[in-house]
């Protein structure tokens, strides 16, 4: 795991030298890559590229880069890993010299010369974000992995091109500016995050995934850009679900041989290897599959919190013991939580308002003082139905939706009319506690309801209740244009359940739970891998019916039948919690401070974004104890944060 940057600029401007240039934005990742450093440039182009490295496979300089292929043709800098790397050396060709090393970098060079970076790509399992320069062809190849595991930031205009892994480098370059985008603004204060291919500074996009992007150097002014694609998750899902399987139990064979084998890939390393463990049923699953091939205990580690109704450390500790793992419990007072916050502007490095963050960044710290990598459980329940809103959003639209627009407008209108009324959380919490647990915000549940309800069609229904910061951001002036259905929930041929689960897999699991992972470990040097997220183990649930994903009421059943085979019923068979944290809590008593601050009138009218009125009102109704606000308040209060302290305005 490391961390790379590059650009071609054809006119500098300002004088700035290059080569100093490029060594400033690669310094700004010492957390991605601590163990080595390395630079190229050619001439003839103007390109530069550089590397930190996170020694994971060949700890010896063996694996350096910036790597040059064997024929000299090829330059490659890479972040990430491809897990099959031995598979695809046994099949190629080393060149004269034989292999230099046992790096998978080596190997990716040796199969881009043998067969193209585009059938490369297709061979490779695993996570990555690669720039390949091509020296015959004086061309630049830029990937990200089919999931979005990795991140890739771009930024072009005439002239010149800057790419890196992280936004704060791209920063460091004096052709991008401090900018912020309005449009994604007004995303990131919907849903939390800022979704692809947006990012928050004007002019930057992130790379899709499954992308591969061209640059023709040297052949005019202006790097020239063809945009392609190595792999389309749209066009897994809609030919996968034409090769069903004969039986679940057939089914539930294949899947376990896949995540069986995935979780081996993934063990390969030449470092220490643990897992973060939740006590869920995906990170249960991927553990006992490593406590089934390791040699020794595996070492997991799991989050604790005080507050009793979002601590799953018994119940991690539960699955430890079966298991027989070396477990270590980390704690998150609430205290800790005001000395985390003034770092999270700088470790998220792009906003993010996903709370969990939080104690992500902190048992990612525990962990890597015994290992360097650590595998997770995230994307069971975004592959394999584990949202109560997968139950819940069909039948609700399903009743709704019959209706005529008009009334469910009404209809949506009262509801979100009730959930502000005084005793609302109170009575709700009352009512929903034996479904959804007494840890979730029953006003911000009936406000979900509400935009489904009110929704005009079932997309729009459904993109409206993802927006759990602020439906309506605060913004002045308006953002325009900034909206938007994402097409699946529209044109994909499968059911409702299909085309919701396939929008998430594309915008809400990369730009959200796999953006917080790999921005909190990496802050730490932390490898975080994703055996569930393997592109073969995706293409397999897409061969699911959604009667086996959803099964007789039970969530993600695949995975719970597979995990049952491993850990009794008494530990798996409990309500699903999630990752949630106490956000209320924290921000009326340890953080009550800093989100007053931050929320004040002449502070915020220095962005030049909001409707400062607005804000100001919506803080003064959180502080007074208006309940249901306060994701909107920490949504609101965290991109405050990340622009004062990065000097973004708008």
């Amino acid at each position: 795991m490391c961390g790379l940057v590059g650009f071609v600029d054809s006119s500098p401007q300002g004088g700035y030298a290059p080569g100093d240039t490029v060594r400033s934005m690669a310094h700004t990742l010492v957390h991605r890559g601590p163990d080595d450093e390395g630079y190229w440039a050619d001439d003839s182009t103007g390109l530069q590229l550089g590397f930190r490295r996170l020694a994971i496979l060949d700890l010896s300089q063996a694996g350096h880069q910036p790597m040059t292929s064997s024929s000299g043709r090829w330059v490659i800098c890479y972040n990430g890993e491809v897990y099959n790397f031995r598979d695809l050396r046994r099949t190629l060709d080393p060149g004269p010299d034989g292999w230099r090393g046992d790096s998978d970098t080596e190997v990716i060079l040796a199969a881009v010369e043998a067969w193209g970076p585009h059938e490369a790509l297709q061979r490779m399992r695993g996570m990555f974000a690669v720039a390949l320069y091509d020296t015959r062809e004086r061309e630049l190849w830029l990937a990200r992995d089919r999931m979005g595991i990795k991140p890739l930031y771009l930024a072009q205009g005439a002239g010149w091109l800057v790419f890196g892994s992280e936004l704060r480098a791209l920063a460091v370059h004096p052709r991008v500016g401090r900018r912020g985008s309005r449009a994604a603004a007004w995303s990131y204060l919907r849903t939390l995050y800022v979704p692809t291919p947006r990012a928050i500074l004007e002019g930057v996009e992130k790379v899709q995934p499954g992308a591969v992007l061209r640059f023709r150097l040297g052949v005019s002014d202006a790097p020239r850009r063809s945009d392609g694609r190595f792999w389309s998750l749209p066009d897994v899902a809609a030919s996968e679900a034409r090769r069903p399987h004969d039986s679940p139990e057939q089914a539930l064979e294949e899947g376990l041989e896949l995540l069986r084998e995935s979780v081996r890939l993934r063990l390969v390393a030449d470092v220490p290897v643990g897992a973060l463990l939740s006590g869920g049923v995906d990170s249960s699953l991927v553990v006992a599959l490593m406590a089934e091939q390791a040699d020794a205990p595996v070492r997991t580690f799991t989050v604790r919190f005080g507050d009793a109704r979002f601590d799953e450390g018994p119940v991690a500790a539960a699955v430890a013991d079966v298991l027989g793992t070396r477990h270590t419990e980390v704690a998150l007072p609430g205290t800790a939580v005001g000395e985390l916050v003034p770092e999270l502007a700088d470790f998220a490095d792009e906003p993010t308002a996903n709370p969990s963050i939080l104690p992500t960044l902190l048992v990612c710290r525990v962990a890597r003082e015994d290992v360097v990598v650590a595998l997770s459980g995230d994307g069971g329940d975004e592959l394999f139905g584990g949202y109560n809103r997968y139950r819940s959003f069909p039948r609700l639209w399903g009743a709704a939706g019959v209706l005529p627009t008009s009334v469910r407008r009404l209809a949506g209108g009262a509801m979100r009319a009730m959930a502000r009324g005084p005793g609302a959380e109170a009575l709700g919490g009352l009512l929903q506690r034996g479904s959804f647990g007494d840890q979730h915000s029953f006003t911000a549940r009936l406000h979900r309801a509400a935009s489904i309800v009110g929704g005009a069609s079932a997309a729009e229904a459904y993109v409206e209740s993802m927006a759990v910061g602020l439906i309506d951001p605060p913004l002045d002036p308006p953002a325009e244009g900034a909206g938007g259905i994402p097409p699946v929930l529209e044109n994909h041929p499968g059911s409702l359940l299909a085309r919701v689960m396939l929008a998430d897999q594309m915008e809400y699991l990369p730009d959200d739970l796999l953006a917080k992972v790999d921005r909190a470990s990496m802050w730490t040097s932390l490898e975080a891998r994703v055996p569930i997220l393997d592109h073969r183990v995706v293409e397999y649930s897409w061969r699911l019916p959604d009667a086996w994903k959803i099964r007789d009421g039970v969530a993600k059943w695949p995975l719970r039948a597979l995990a049952a085979r491993y850990i009794p019923a008494s530990v798996l068979d409990r309500p699903k919690m999630g990752f949630t944290v106490p956000l209320e809590q924290w921000l009326r008593h340890d953080l009550r401070e800093w989100v007053g601050d931050l929320l004040d009138a002449d502070h915020i009218r220095r962005r030049g974004l909001y409707d400062v009125e607005a804000v100001v009102a919506l803080r003064d109704r959180f502080l007074g104890g208006a309940p249901g606000l306060a994701a909107p308040i920490w949504t609101l209060a965290v991109l405050e944060d990340w622009c004062e302290r990065r000097g973004v305005t708008f």
